[in-house]
């Protein structure tokens, strides 16, 4: 039986070759962090309260926020005690010159619902 090191030579790698690699990834992983983090957002839209009408209706205001005058569409739901979803709508916000737009939406539900939910505001396409 021989010495696989006698007859192999060792690989041996510098002792901060793997604490340069971690480096190199954490630096690269905190750069896409912030590039990520800093990139605007072409819509925000921000739930700015909610009103149960009766059982089958839930009203909702939503603020969409735009720096460009673009087309955008939201969606917002209404949930019941038990958290189940019992009423969608979809709705487009025009285009307009004002930067931020409330918008008043109601929604069917199919039985009461508790809260109103912004799920999403993006352009349109």
């Amino acid at each position: 039986m021989t010495d696989l090191n006698a007859r192999y030579a060792p690989r041996q790698r510098p002792r901060w070759f793997w604490p340069a690699i971690a480096a190199v990834g954490i630096t690269l992983g905190i750069a896409f962090a912030a590039w990520v983090g800093f990139q605007k957002d072409p819509v925000t839209g921000r739930l700015w309260g909610y009103e149960v009408k009766s059982d089958n209706q839930v009203a909702v205001k939503v603020d969409v926020i735009r720096p460009d005058p673009i087309d955008v569409t939201c969606t917002v739901y209404s949930q019941a005690a038990d958290h189940s979803i019992v009423g969608e709508k979809t709705f487009d916000v025009p285009a307009s010159r004002r930067e931020k737009v409330r918008v008043f939406v109601d929604i069917e539900t199919e039985r009461r619902g508790v809260n109103g939910v912004l799920r999403t505001c993006v352009p349109a396409d």
